[in-house]
């Protein structure tokens, strides 16, 4: 986790106060894993979902609590 003393929340407008991490989301369909469900019948989607993971910032206010994530 690193402190980003030069970004500004969205939320609350504080300087100073952003701590930043990497993680992965959920994003939208994989097409790989949407092919494999038809062929399958979906008996695929039980172990793997349909959705593909996305490596983004997680950043996080340390004054208002506020997180989101950029791509």
């Amino acid at each position: 986790m690193a402190t980003n003393k030069h970004m500004k929340c969205p939320h609350c407008e504080a300087v100073g106060y952003i701590t930043t991490k990497q993680v992965k989301t959920k994003q939208g369909i994989s097409g790989g894993k949407a092919t494999a469900a038809v062929m399958t019948m979906g008996v695929s989607m039980l172990g793997t979902g349909l959705s593909r993971k996305q490596t983004v910032t997680q950043c996080k206010c340390g004054r208002c609590g506020m997180t989101w994530h950029v791509a």
